[in-house]
Parts: structure tokens; C-alpha cells; sequence
């Protein structure tokens, strides 16, 4: 979730198509719209449900065809929509879809330049449709994925990012665990203290931060410090709605 929404904008109806789990307590939502639906891979909606409880979910995939909108969730402890998209929803249910927002999202300028992408649990949702679209559009310089989680059961898509790493030469990704169990193949510690560390100089990279807001409150700082400029650095900060 990213933040708490404004209840005056407009909504269109979207149709669920795909609901199955990317790991032990992330769901993969797809979500159909009937009229034509523009964004940005990395933005993010308000989904309501009929009683008008609303959360707000980034857009993982690009626009496509299908004119289908994917979503990572993740069950959060007594989380009243998370739960219920988890337990509740099923397929060829309707739900409630609101106008993209959010300011975070690529560019097709200067593909010449580093991206860094930093994110932590379902903070890969952004990140993945940020970085399928910087592909599509050609982007030639090296793009850098640090995805971390505590434990590597919370992590998802590791053999698809692989897969995509050794496919694309300007591509890198490295998934990160700060728990105690690190097996071979997985980098130690959190995924923002790891990038820092595997990264000596980022300027003129545009850099991209989604997950917990005290990561991205402090590699806002860190990564500016590093030399990216502040206009290059982009953020969403998932902000958890009290119960």
C-alpha cells in the first residue's frame, strides 16, 4: 500500500482474471478493465471494494493489450483489505479501479544512464513493471535490482529475474537476505545497505526506491550522497493503513 487514498477521484470497473500466490504471503491479483486504461509501469491505483474500503497497490506489469492491471499483495497481520484479497476474492469477481497515480516511473530519456532499483518485499511490483518497460524501450545502460526480504521465502520471481539477468547483458540482479540463513547464490544483508556497498559511484544514475518508507527516507539521502541528483531519484513509500 502506498498511501491513503483521495475518495473524490474516478473509478472504472475492473474484473479479476488471475488470483494465485508468488510465495507464502504474496498474492498475484490480475485485474481486467473493460474501457482503455493508460498509466505508467510503476504507478499506482486505489482498489475499492463495494462496501468503499479502499487500498492503494502499484502496477506491476506495462500496458498491455490484454488492458490487464497485476498486482503484488502481500497479507499483512489483521490488514482488513489485504485479508480479504487473500481469502476472499476470487475470479470473475468485480472490483473497483481508480485513475493511476504516482510520480514513479521510467522515463524514455538518456538510456544511456545507470538505473538503480532498490526494493524490499512487495516493493518488486513497481520495480518489475519500472524495469520490463525500460527493456521494451531500448534502455542501453546498466540497470542494477537489489530485492530484499528477511528470508528467501518472502522473496518471488528469483528464477525469472535470473533468467532475465543472463538474457539481458546491462541487466543485473541480485537478491538480498538479512536474515541469519543466506544460502549460495543470495547477497548478505538488507538490500539498500548491499546496493550502497556494491555501487562506489552513482552519479548521473536515476534511481528508483520502493518498500518500507524508512529505506527510501534514507537512501533518498544516501543515494543523493552517492551523487545521484534529486531530481533523478525516484521513491514510493508503502505506508501501512492502521487497523
Amino acid at each position: 500500500m502506498i498511501k491513503l487514498p483521495d475518495q473524490s477521484e474516478f473509478y472504472t470497473e475492473g474484473t479479476v482474471v488471475v488470483n494465485e500466490m508468488l510465495n507464502r504471503n504474496t498474492l498475484l491479483l490480475i485485474i481486467a478493465l473493460k474501457d482503455a486504461f493508460e498509466f505508467n509501469a510503476g504507478q499506482f491505483v486505489n482498489l475499492q471494494r463495494a462496501d468503499g474500503l479502499t487500498r492503494s497497490y502499484s502496477i506491476a506489469n506495462i500496458p498491455q493489450e490484454s488492458n490487464t492491471l497485476e498486482f503484488h499483495i502481500r497479507r499483512l497481520p489483521r490488514g482488513r483489505f489485504s485479508e480479504w484479497l487473500h481469502d476472499e476474492i476470487k475470479v470473475g469477481d468485480t472490483i473497483a479501479v481508480s485513475e493511476p497515480r504516482g510520480h514513479c516511473f521510467y522515463l524514455p530519456e538518456r538510456s544511456e544512464q545507470g538505473l538503480l532499483l532498490v526494493g524490499t518485499g512487495t516493493g518488486l511490483a513497481p520495480l518489475a513493471g519500472i524495469l520490463t518497460d525500460a527493456l521494451a524501450q531500448g534502455h542501453s545502460g546498466p540497470i542494477y535490482l537489489f530485492h530484499g526480504s528477511r528470508e528467501v521465502e518472502d522473496l518471488y520471481r528469483i528464477d525469472e529475474m535470473r533468467q532475465l539477468s543472463e538474457q539481458q547483458q546491462n541487466f543485473h540482479y541480485i537478491p538480498c537476505i538479512s536474515g541469519n540463513h543466506v544460502p549460495q547464490g543470495f547477497a548478505r544483508g538488507r538490500a539498500n545497505e548491499v546496493a550502497l556497498a556494491s555501487l562506489a559511484d552513482i552519479k548521473g544514475w536515476r534511481v528508483f526506491l520502493c518498500g518500507h518508507p524508512d529505506m527510501v527516507n534514507q537512501m533518498k539521502k544516501l543515494t543523493f550522497l552517492k551523487g545521484a541528483a534529486s531530481a533523478d531519484i525516484y521513491a514510493d513509500a508503502f505506508l501501512v493503513t492502521p487497523v
